[in-house]
Order: C-alpha cells, then sequence, then structure tokens
C-alpha cells in the first residue's frame, strides 16, 4: 500500500505544491495515525471519467477467472486505502512534495499560492510538458488530522502521460477532486 495521503492527478498536487513552498514555508501537517481512504474523480468537459473506468475495469474483470478476479479486487482496494505509521502521520510537506515530483512525469508547474499553511491551500497554476502540454486554473485544498480535499479546476490541452507530447490542440475544461478521510487505528 501506498503511504501518503495525496496522490498524483492530472498534473497532480505534488508538482503544484511544490513550486508553491518555494515562496512560502512549508507547514508540517500533522494527521492520525492508521488507515486512510481516499477516492477521487477526473472530469473533462463537464463528463465523469469515473463511468467510463468502471466499465472498463468491468471487461477486463469478465474475462478473469476467480483467483484472478479476486487478486484484482484486492489490488484494487489498495489502491483506495494507506496505511500510515505514526512517523508517517508527521508529513513535513516541502520534503513529501520533493520526493513526489520526482516520479510525477513530464509536468513542470509555476504557482502562485495564495494561500498555504497548516489547513489550506489556494490559488492558481501553468503547468507545462516539453512536448507541448499546458494546463491552467486555480486549486484549492484543506487538511487536517481526518481529512483532505483537493480540487483543481483548469483548462488545457490532452497529453500523453507517458512522454508529455501533446495529443492535438484542442482545449478542454479540467476537473480534478481528491479526498480522503482517516478510518481508524488499525491497519
Amino acid at each position: 500500500m501506498r503511504s501518503c495521503l495525496f496522490r498524483r492527478r492530472v498534473g497532480g498536487l505534488a508538482p503544484l505544491l511544490l513550486a508553491a513552498t518555494a515562496a512560502h514555508a512549508a507547514p508540517v501537517i500533522e494527521v492520525k495515525p492508521g488507515l486512510w481512504a481516499s477516492d477521487s474523480e477526473i472530469w473533462i468537459n463537464g463528463q465523469s471519467l469515473k463511468a467510463g473506468m468502471q466499465a472498463l475495469r468491468a471487461k477486463v474483470r469478465s474475462g478473469l477467472s476467480d483467483a484472478q478476479k479476486a487478486e484484482l479486487d484486492k489490488a484494487q482496494a489498495g489502491e483506495h486505502q494507506a496505511c500510515l505509521s505514526p512517523a508517517q502521520a508527521r508529513i513535513d510537506l516541502a520534503r513529501y512534495l520533493e520526493q513526489s515530483l520526482r516520479n510525477s512525469g513530464p509536468w513542470t508547474c509555476e504557482v502562485n499560492a495564495s494561500q498555504l499553511d497548516k489547513s489550506e491551500a489556494a490559488g492558481s497554476y501553468v503547468c507545462r510538458t516539453g512536448g507541448g502540454g499546458l494546463s491552467q486554473g486555480r486549486f484549492s485544498a484543506s487538511y487536517g488530522p481526518t481529512s483532505y480535499r483537493f480540487e483543481l479546476n483548469g483548462r488545457g490541452n490532452a497529453v500523453d502521460g507517458r512522454t508529455g507530447q501533446a495529443l492535438g490542440a484542442l482545449e478542454m475544461d479540467q476537473r480534478m477532486l481528491s479526498t480522503g478521510r482517516w478510518v481508524g487505528g488499525d491497519c
């Protein structure tokens, strides 16, 4: 299982807040240790991608044996859970984001953080790739000992996440919402 609360999705929180921390002293976030559950959803031009992903998973699942289905179910459940030790529950935001950024893909982001403290972050962003990718807009986040919420609202073009190459010049509205909550101390 992953030991992070914020996961990278379509540009992600890590690139956005890392750039913001350069201008502001990054806080240490203290959350409850134990089991955390997370969820995220992405919309393109107002259409959720969740139903399409669920349909694709169902199609893949239909061709699997019972043992393979059980293994897939276990892996997918793990994608939405993290077990934090007491040491991991004290998150140095700058250090965490720096480590996360190392594996965040082809994006380079500039951020104007209007707020960055122990419970909230907000501002605007512009993210680019070397292959012509562009996404820009606003972000907001709130976090505390038992929950977090990150929302990104922007506009940009489609990009191959592996290479950073723009997939055409057509721009689209992009919205991403990621939430998490503390489930309990045992995991």
